[in-house]
């Protein structure tokens, strides 16, 4: 064999030995996949929906924040609530918890006639607990302020269903707007001036002569 023969047959072989060209190979691969990344958007979140990981809208990051800017305020109004509802139904159970049930909505009705005038505060604590010197409105705020009613007594849980619906305005006013009221067993001077308006069970109910603010 000549050496010109020798040398094509080496190069042939040097040639079929070497790895591919890149320059020479299929461009295409070099590429991402189309299918592939079609198969990864079927089985991924569903972008651009606001679904999965994706951001939502604008728009619903908006109303998100509002919402959330409304949790607190809506909280305090429910403590504010059963802050109200306690003290109502303290004042029932404490002033007319020997009473009959139209009793009991009678002093709640007291209660409330009072936060809705000009001449007491404006919540249902305020008025329950509203001192004039050294005096209470109404006598066990000063005499007992920290006695406990018995929760499983029918006279409490009277009390705190009369509160609820005294508080959802669902009891007419038995008292006919009274914002005062004593025990039958005494007589007070400041019962002279004002007007009575009914007696139930053992208290009386009285408003002032002229219309209240």
């Amino acid at each position: 064999m000549n050496l010109d023969a020798r040398t094509l047959i080496l190069t042939a072989s040097l040639m079929a030995s070497a790895p591919m060209n890149p320059v020479s190979a299929n461009l295409a691969h070099d590429a991402p996949n189309p299918v592939v990344q079609d198969e990864d958007l079927d089985n991924g979140p569903n972008q651009g929906s606001g679904d999965g990981d994706s951001p939502p809208p604008k728009k619903n990051r908006v109303e998100t924040k509002k919402q959330r800017a409304l949790k607190p305020t809506t909280a305090k109004g429910t403590r504010s609530q059963d802050a109200e509802l306690q003290c109502l139904a303290l004042n029932i159970y404490h002033e007319a918890g020997a009473e009959p049930y139209i009793g009991k909505q009678a002093v709640a009705a007291v209660t409330l006639n009072r936060v809705k005038s000009t001449a007491f505060p404006t919540s249902v604590c305020g008025v329950v607990k509203q001192r004039n010197n050294k005096s209470c409105q109404f006598s066990w705020v000063c005499q007992r302020p920290n006695a406990q009613p018995e929760k499983d007594s029918d006279a409490w849980q009277d009390a705190l269903e009369i509160a609820r619906k005294a508080l959802k305005g669902q009891h007419q006013d038995p008292t006919h707007g009274a914002l005062y009221f004593h025990a039958t067993r005494v007589k007070p001077h400041w019962s002279r001036v004002h007007k009575k308006t009914t007696r139930i069970g053992g208290h009386i109910f009285y408003k002032p002569a002229k219309k209240a603010a």
